[in-house]
């Protein structure tokens, strides 16, 4: 970049960035405008800023153009508006007000504003940017956030809230073009989504990813044992689990659902583990299933005494292709029956039931227990009713009172191929 990029696009310069302040406020009061302070650079050909909004600003100044379901969204800025994320970022936003984070802004601006910059060539540069209060940029990227934030300022009933001067950083693109402002938005939506995984383990904030992680440290089995970045285990991984395959059994355990959708997941969690005493209440009991499983069970007695990297842990990989409680299903079997034997306030009589699903069923891929409900030939099926009639099949096993379980296989064939 050089001074005449600048000059052509018409950014007016100064001999010195104390100049290039003053002149910038100078135009700010004569207009009625502010000044900002921002970074001034190329990208891809076009002129951009980087500064950072209040979020009153961001309400009076930044407009969303979303498109109508149904309608030409060629002819709006922004896609049809999702009113769902748009409640989950301004529940997030009403739940976290002084503990929360929202990623930048991308904006657009059609004209080139006042912009302000020492004179010299430099690839990017400090300026100064003056708005008028008639100026209005639309998103090209965060409307949603931006909705939300809209939503949240409507509802602030704390006359001490800090929320309305709280800022959030923006990327200006002068764009006059409608055509590229659609093609930023879909060049700006090319991320790679976040493994499952690797989200559970960082987004503690949600109870259940809390326990979750508190568990895999606390046992035995799981510690170092887990894989918690991985979208996939590979065949020849010596991690035993993803760590979202472990979160399957845990949400077994706390919501008897392994597929509860994520959208229902934190008014569940408040309702079942919302307190601190709560999750390490859960926590110390689900710790005291798994040793008394790693103790008994096979193959887990066995794992829990291999390293956890080197030649030995590559036993693993064996015992995966030769067990149930290997794998998610097993893994969601388990939660599901331990659901059902964490009902009982005994602990004599639940440390007995652990013990006989340790020792009692025969967790073998070909065992005659899975066949006909999970097991089709070579392949484990991921799919719920299998699942449920599986672990029927071990409640009754192990003396927990089910319904009749050949009854319940009628009508299940078109599930049987189903999964890998």
């Amino acid at each position: 970049m050089s001074s005449m990029f600048f000059s052509e696009l018409g950014l007016t310069q100064h001999d010195s960035l104390t100049a290039a302040q003053q002149a910038a406020s100078e135009a700010a009061s004569a207009s009625g405008g502010r000044s900002f302070t921002c970074v001034v650079f190329q990208q891809g050909g076009r002129l951009m800023l980087t500064t950072a909004f209040s979020n009153a600003f961001l309400v009076k100044h930044v407009v969303a153009e979303p498109a109508t379901k149904g309608g030409n969204p060629r002819m709006a800025t922004n896609r049809p508006m999702d009113t769902a994320h748009v409640r989950a970022i301004s529940k997030y936003l009403a739940e976290n007000e002084r503990n929360y984070i929202l990623p930048p802004l991308t904006l657009n601006v059609r004209s080139v504003p006042a912009i302000h910059i020492p004179r010299g060539n430099f690839a990017m540069t400090v300026g100064f940017v003056v708005i008028g209060d008639e100026t209005k940029f639309s998103v090209t990227d965060g409307q949603h956030r931006l909705a939300a934030i809209m939503k949240a300022s409507e509802s602030l009933t704390d006359p001490d809230s800090t929320f309305m001067s709280d800022s959030v950083s923006v990327v200006i693109v002068v764009e006059p073009d409608l055509a590229r402002i659609h093609q930023d938005f879909a060049d700006a939506a090319q991320t790679k989504q976040i493994p499952a995984s690797l989200l559970a383990a960082f987004n503690t904030r949600e109870p259940l990813n809390r326990v979750l992680t508190k568990i895999v440290d606390g046992s035995r089995l799981f510690h170092g044992r887990i894989d918690e970045t991985s979208k996939s285990l590979s065949k020849n991984s010596p991690a035993i689990f993803l760590l979202n395959q472990v979160r399957g059994m845990v949400k077994e355990l706390l919501f008897h659902d392994y597929a509860l959708s994520e959208s229902s997941i934190p008014a569940r969690s408040n309702q079942v583990i919302g307190s601190t005493e709560r999750q390490d209440a859960f926590v110390e009991r689900t710790l005291s299933m798994m040793q008394i499983l790693t103790e008994h069970m096979t193959p887990w007695r066995a794992i829990a005494q291999l390293p956890t990297s080197g030649g030995p842990a590559n036993q693993v990989v064996d015992y995966r292709k030769q067990y149930i409680n290997m794998t998610a299903t097993g893994l969601v079997i388990i939660g599901h029956v331990a659901y059902e034997i964490e009902k009982n306030p005994d602990l004599t009589w639940r440390t007995d039931r652990y013990v006989d699903l340790a020792t009692k069923v025969d967790w073998r891929r070909d065992a005659e227990i899975w066949q006909g409900t999970i097991i089709s030939g070579d392949k484990i099926s991921t799919t719920r009713a299998p699942g449920r009639l599986a672990a029927k099949r071990v409640m009754a096993s192990i003396g927990l009172p089910v319904a009749d379980v050949d009854s319940a296989l009628s009508g299940m064939e078109p599930l049987l191929g189903a999964g890998v």
